[in-house]
């Protein structure tokens, strides 16, 4: 017997199927954004439980978002292994140089003020196609640990067979091959060494599918997720040729393979101007594009007329429009509003809430997108 069609508003929404509204979701905030709040009413206690995580459900209990609705995931099995011995290598009063589990070291803040900065970057494990080997054994593809557990399988099934979304997601590719060889490093790498990036997206491709593959063909993935900040104002972190050459081909291996579950929605996280490389996300499948920076200058009525109802797109609020106050607010609201009534659209912020935006404004926030998108209560 087929699996119904889902029900959950999100799906819906972006398969262009009635549903009663959109949903209600946001993305998260910066630790010291809780912190910042407290003396105008959220709870010490909570700002304390949710300490460094940007994602804690209790910051999504206290804004009111819509609980989730159901569904399940398929694991991808993408983990070191074996990590490299978290060490602290130097130290002063303020900072220490750390090498972490993932073989980088870098200069960090001590205490609680860590999270406040982006690390200063020293040394990273791949340098050339010797690491490259040692790191590769770290992600053999006939490790036991890349197995997708029975469990796991049958809880998609049931969820699928319930009505509910079955998805999966991974770190994409240029993601994958920064983290081991590091931004600056590995824009040399493209041109001094090409061959060997192609081996490492391919490997990358390699381990995605080995889960993948694992998936019996009546247990279906709705969605694919992929984490791959690669942008800034400016564009993207490589050329849309490079991005061609080096990384669509592994894009669309994988989004073949989940084709062949019925998946027809992939989202990408990537901050930063994107505009360069929708085309290219476009063409292997990946057609959400979130959280939408409106600052770095992604525009989502760009996209639209560019690509009418098969770009998708989730965020868009500006969050500086937000730190404004309540004129603001209602003014990027409006702003916004005309892609609500096309479809395929879920509003929220367009990254974590900073600390420049007051409790109260935020708030404020809130409510107006509830009442914009029909929530009640």
């Amino acid at each position: 017997m087929a699996n119904p069609v889902p029900k959950n508003r999100g799906y819906r929404t972006f398969m262009y199927l009635p549903t009663d509204r959109v949903p209600d979701v946001e993305f998260g905030c910066w630790p010291q954004t809780v912190r910042a709040w407290v003396p105008d009413g959220f709870p010490k206690d909570w700002a304390a439980e949710i300490g460094e995580n940007m994602f804690h459900p209790r910051f999504n209990e206290f804004i009111g978002v819509d609980r989730d609705e159901g569904g399940a995931g398929i694991p991808i099995h993408l983990g070191m292994n074996p990590a490299f011995e978290h060490k602290v290598l130097e130290e002063d009063a303020l900072t220490q140089i750390v090498q972490d589990s993932s073989g980088i070291v870098a200069r960090r803040w001590k205490g609680g003020v860590q999270e406040s900065s982006i690390p200063q970057f020293i040394e990273f494990p791949v340098k050339d196609r010797n690491t490259w080997e040692a790191m590769k054994e770290r992600y053999r593809l006939d490790d036991p640990c890349r197995k997708v557990s029975d469990e796991a399988i049958a809880k998609a099934r049931q969820a699928a067979a319930e009505g509910w979304t079955v998805g999966a997601g991974a770190c994409g590719f240029y993601g994958a091959l920064r983290n081991w060889v590091g931004t600056e490093n590995l824009s040399y790498l493209l041109y001094d060494d090409p061959a060997l990036c192609h081996e490492m997206a391919d490997h990358w491709a390699e381990l995605i599918l080995a889960s993948l593959r694992q998936v019996p063909p009546d247990v279906p993935i709705h969605q694919f997720g992929w984490w791959e900040d690669m942008a800034f104002k400016g564009g993207p972190l490589v050329s849309p040729r490079t991005f061609d050459e080096f990384f669509v081909p592994p894009y669309q291996a994988v989004m073949d393979e989940a084709r062949k579950h019925g998946c027809m929605l992939s989202h990408v996280d990537c901050d930063g101007n994107i505009h360069d490389l929708v085309p290219s996300w476009i063409r292997t499948g990946v057609n959400i594009m979130f959280p939408c920076e409106v600052a770095a200058g992604t525009d989502m009525f760009r996209m639209r007329r560019q690509f009418g109802g098969r770009v998708r797109l989730q965020g868009g609020v500006d969050k500086v429009a937000v730190a404004r106050g309540k004129d603001a607010i209602r003014r990027e609201l409006d702003r916004i509003s005309p892609l609500l009534d096309e479809g395929g659209f879920i509003p929220h912020l367009d990254h974590l809430v900073p600390p420049d935006i007051s409790l109260p404004n935020y708030m404020f926030y809130r409510e107006e997108k509830k009442k914009l998108i029909g929530k009640r209560g």
